[in-house]
């Protein structure tokens, strides 16, 4: 997705972010969190019960879409329904000559699910790989795999994870 098609549905994903967060607190979902925890005690101890809240963008070319936002609630045991959320973060890349910018476990090019790209440096889906049609673009120092640390290209080796960043797969913003 390129960069300024990122930036007009992030917005939309912090909007919706938002609006999950009032209505998964509303008053309206008491009885839905108590039917929850109801159906859970008559359940194995193992199981547990999740609502879903997504934003996903479909590209109708490539038959797929990129989930942008994912949070609910869930509840396990006897406890209370909680809030759950399970976001990637965004990565920039260049590709096929463009800046593109998505969450990080999708590749750039295809859109198929491609995570752990520096330990596993070709798209399972459609073969483009980093340092040939993809690399990453990091404009800041921190370090794409762990983002705790940082790297630089004075020192492409991360102090947190001990990753060593390929030259050849980055492109320095």
């Amino acid at each position: 997705m390129k960069e300024a098609e990122f930036q007009a549905v992030d917005e939309v994903a912090d909007v919706a972010f938002d609006a999950a967060e009032i209505w998964l607190a509303s008053p309206q979902l008491v009885e839905l969190k108590r039917a929850m925890k109801k159906a859970l005690a008559n359940l194995p101890q193992e199981f547990s019960i999740e609502l879903g809240v997504e934003l996903r963008v479909f590209d109708e070319q490539r038959e797929k879409s990129i989930r942008l936002l994912t949070t609910g609630l869930n509840a396990h045991g006897g406890e209370e329904p909680y809030r759950v959320g399970g976001d990637s973060t965004v990565q920039r890349y260049v590709t096929d000559g463009e800046i593109c910018q998505l969450p990080h476990d999708y590749c750039p090019h295809c859109w198929g699910l491609w995570d752990f790209k520096l330990l596993h440096p070709q798209c399972p889906e459609c073969g483009y790989s980093l340092g040939k049609e993809v690399r990453l673009l990091l404009d800041s120092d921190v370090c794409p795999h762990c983002e705790r640390g940082t790297v630089t290209a004075a020192k492409p080796n991360c102090e947190e994870c001990g990753l060593q960043i390929d030259p050849s797969w980055v492109t320095w913003g």
